[in-house]
């Protein structure tokens, strides 16, 4: 899917709809940690969870609808269950800064083919996935290309392999791509994960990033602890306090750079609406509702201020709209 490098990547790239990362700082927040958070829905019946379902309900609480910029729409049509139509635009930062595209997405029995056009891009991708020595095996080939840069066609492989307890997803760089990403996880128990993540520089023979991390979950309380670099350690929690009421805290334990945090809290109104708050180390404070009007409408609102000075400081406004057929 398009959003697997992001998924992957610990940079930020804009790779379609179907990526739910939270991109851009909010209000100045940019510490490495909520920089780029990626916020991947369920996971499909059958599969095992990601990387980044570790820590997930924490980031959805303090992280996902704050950052939508002043306006984004996505619209999903799917036709006869092969055919998924798509596009999506957003203004952000601000109402000019307009950024968007369009795909489709077809499908042949093990076989899914891809093609996006975007502002600053064009994509295709062919691949498949199937059974394999008793676990699910998936590979893709995509190809990148940007007419503006000058860098050529980049074409790479993700892939994938899951069978419980154990998981891994792979981006391999085939021409014009530097860089070989991956996580590897562990489902070991019920409520426990265990995962590893790299991004491996191969012109420079480097690693980039990479980071240790442990979840645990049992329907009412998550902890989540990210070791990065072997030296950065990172937290986050979320405790439901009722069925409605949820407060949720994520951290820098200890970092060579200056300790960031966000703590916040949600309230479900009723089956359809949210209402979520956060304020952030450096005093600013976001808003979000979130309200599905049917099945396959659904509407995000998002307010921010400094609360340092609420008159005269930074503000944000936004909404962001979702639209399936």
């Amino acid at each position: 899917m398009p959003s697997l490098t992001k998924r992957l990547s610990f940079k930020k790239k804009r790779n379609g709809p179907e990526a739910t990362n939270e991109e851009g700082d909010e209000g100045g927040y940019t510490n490495n940690s909520t920089d780029e958070e990626i916020i991947p829905g369920p996971p499909a019946e059958g599969d095992m969870p990601t990387f980044f379902h570790i820590g997930l309900l924490a980031k959805q609480c303090l992280i996902s609808g704050y950052k939508i910029g002043t306006w984004h729409i996505d619209c999903t049509t799917n036709v006869k269950d092969k055919v998924t139509l798509f596009s999506y635009g957003s203004g952000k930062p601000n109402f000019n800064n307009v950024w968007g595209g369009v795909g489709m997405r077809q499908k042949w029995g093990i076989w899914d083919l891809f093609q996006v056009w975007q502002t600053d891009n064009i994509m295709g991708a062919v691949g498949g996935r199937s059974k394999l020595v008793g676990g699910t095996a998936n590979a893709m080939l995509w190809a990148i290309y940007n007419p503006r840069d000058g860098s050529g066609v980049k074409l790479q492989v993700y892939s994938g392999y899951e069978r419980s307890p154990i998981k891994f997803d792979l981006i391999i760089p085939v021409l014009n791509v530097p860089r070989f990403m991956g996580y590897a996880l562990l489902h070991f128990a019920k409520n426990w994960l265990l995962a590893f993540r790299m991004d491996y520089n191969i012109a420079e023979r480097a690693f980039q990033k990479h980071a240790i991390c442990g979840g645990y979950y049992n329907g009412s309380t998550e902890l989540g602890l990210k070791f990065e670099d072997f030296k950065d350690w990172r937290a986050s929690i979320f405790q439901r306090l009722s069925k409605r009421w949820a407060i949720a805290f994520k951290a820098d334990l200890y970092t060579e750079e200056p300790k960031q945090y966000a703590v916040g809290g949600q309230y479900q109104i009723n089956d359809n609406s949210l209402l979520k708050a956060t304020v952030r180390d450096n005093g600013f404070l976001g808003l979000v509702y979130q309200l599905n009007l049917t099945e396959n409408i659904g509407i995000t609102y998002h307010v921010g201020l400094e609360l340092k000075d609420p008159i005269k400081g930074e503000h944000r406004v936004g909404i962001s709209c979702s639209l399936r057929a």
